[in-house]
């Protein structure tokens, strides 16, 4: 008797057992596959029951599907779920620009006078940080929206 597909509730927390019903995997094979896959680590409860999130469940279903649809042995999935991640990096690091500081009409010297004055307003909210917070009055006008 083939086991239906279930719908998988929308909530924070998963169990093993809510996990394999949901994906068709063992739980004894969920529990064999975090310790083969570095991308799958559910976390746990003091009392070391596993709780999963949808992103480990969705990790799931892409290595189900790298091994039981595709074909793939273990270290053949491990590669490609290791690529798909530097990829998803790459992406989200191309997606989102550095800052772009406008240089235009300045010397050398200016350049450097201006980046130097930048560096020096940034240590100081980082030194104000490590002192124990951040009043508006410690931050720079530029920061506080009135610049």
């Amino acid at each position: 008797m083939a086991k239906k597909k279930m719908e998988i509730p929308s909530k924070l927390y998963y169990s093993i057992s809510e996990v394999a019903d949901y994906t068709g995997i063992k739980a004894h094979v969920l529990r064999y596959w975090e310790s083969e896959f570095p991308t799958l680590k559910p976390r746990k409860t003091r009392t070391g029951a596993r709780r999963y999130r949808q992103p480990d469940i969705d990790e799931i279903l892409a290595i189900k599907g790298l091994l039981y649809d595709e074909g793939y042995k273990i270290a053949g999935a491990i590669k490609m779920r290791r690529q798909a991640k530097k990829s998803r990096v790459k992406a989200s690091v191309e997606a989102a620009p550095q800052m772009n500081i406008q240089f235009d009409g300045l010397t050398e010297a200016e350049r450097l006078a201006f980046l130097k004055d930048e560096l020096g307003t940034l240590l100081k909210m980082v030194k104000a940080l490590q002192a124990g917070g951040v009043s508006s009055n410690s931050l720079p006008k530029k920061m506080k929206g009135t610049g």
